[in-house]
């Protein structure tokens, strides 16, 4: 048996603002992860003062063990990729980042979705959602089809190593091509020997697809 609770909920997050420019990046962290690491992950170190970041944590702890205590990291959502089993859904995480982002009166800027892993197969219920994006420049993930159908006008980048072995590269390739044939996908970007992560390559090959998008 369900019931729903209305009960505040804590969301955690980094936040680079942008004063003078209404560009602003969604960095979307992956499974077992956090805004922090994805960001830097993503975007590396140095300040990106061209965009507002916007890097929030996931809604559910999923801590890793280490041998002195305990990692943060959390998750977006659960779905059971082998049997589809859903416990917590993408929407639901969508609905809170929007209302962080309504709370943080940045609605009317111009978003993109940077995801990672489970940030890229979340980002494209944040446009469903209402999120003023036109671009999703994903990296190290798959592609739902039924995630994009029916979307507003969005463009998907995606970046991914092709020694992945986590999201493999047939996988993440091949739905890449659903979603292309759909209307929605831009490139495919493969990184080689680029395991389940992004280095500099990745990361200067990402920040080239913002600007370009910046200027389209």
């Amino acid at each position: 048996m369900n019931t729903e609770l209305i009960l505040p909920f804590p969301v955690g997050y980094e936040l680079e603002l942008a004063p003078s420019s209404k560009d602003a990046l969604l960095v979307l962290h992956g499974f077992s992860d956090h805004g922090q690491a994805a960001k830097k992950r993503l975007l590396g170190w140095e300040p990106k003062t061209s965009h507002t970041i916007l890097a929030p944590n996931g809604l559910f702890p999923v801590p890793v063990k280490k041998a002195d205590g305990y990692r943060k990291a959390y998750a977006w959502y659960f779905r059971d990729p082998d049997t589809g089993l859903e416990l917590v859904s993408p929407e639901f995480a969508a609905d809170v980042i929007m209302r962080l982002i309504d709370r943080l009166g940045m609605l009317d800027l111009d978003w993109k979705i940077l995801g990672f892993s489970q940030g890229g197969f979340l980002a494209p219920y944040l446009v469903r959602a209402g999120l003023n994006a036109k671009n999703i420049i994903s990296v190290g993930a798959a592609y739902r089809p039924d995630a994009y159908a029916g979307l507003p006008a969005v463009k998907l980048s995606a970046i991914h190593g092709e020694a992945d072995d986590i999201v493999s590269f047939a996988t993440a390739q091949s739905s890449f091509e659903k979603i292309k044939e759909m209307g929605y996908g831009k490139e495919f970007y493969p990184i080689p020997k680029l395991a389940h992560t992004l280095n500099d390559e990745g990361r200067a090959l990402l920040w080239k697809l913002v600007v370009e998008t910046n200027e389209a």
